[in-house]
């Protein structure tokens, strides 16, 4: 199988995943796209890093912290003010999770 056509291969599962139509050229230009990508991993994992420590942050940078103070939480009625969905104690939103996608 030619990589190009593993690439396409994949962004057809990649596009099903995100709910996502492309065209014939569209999807070829993005697989050209993610080919190019591809090949700049590589050369990065060329790069020899035996030597180099794990560094969670780029720079090295003074942690600075703060004291912890306990504040009053905002009332109910402020923290509702500016929203017409509520159920009780709880802002009420649309169910999104297990939805099917609507065909158009």
């Amino acid at each position: 199988m030619s990589v190009e056509l593993k690439i396409e291969r994949e962004l057809d599962g990649l596009c099903a995943l995100a709910c996502l139509h492309l065209e014939a050229d569209e999807k070829r230009r993005m697989a050209r796209r993610l080919e190019e990508l591809i090949k700049a991993l590589r050369r990065i994992q060329e790069v020899d890093t035996a030597e180099v420590e794990p560094a969670a942050y780029p720079a090295a940078l003074p942690v600075r912290f703060r004291e912890d103070e306990v504040e009053p939480s905002l009332p109910p009625e402020q923290v509702f003010e500016n929203t017409a969905n509520r159920s009780g104690q709880y802002f009420h939103v649309p169910r999104i999770a297990g939805e099917e996608r609507e065909e158009s």
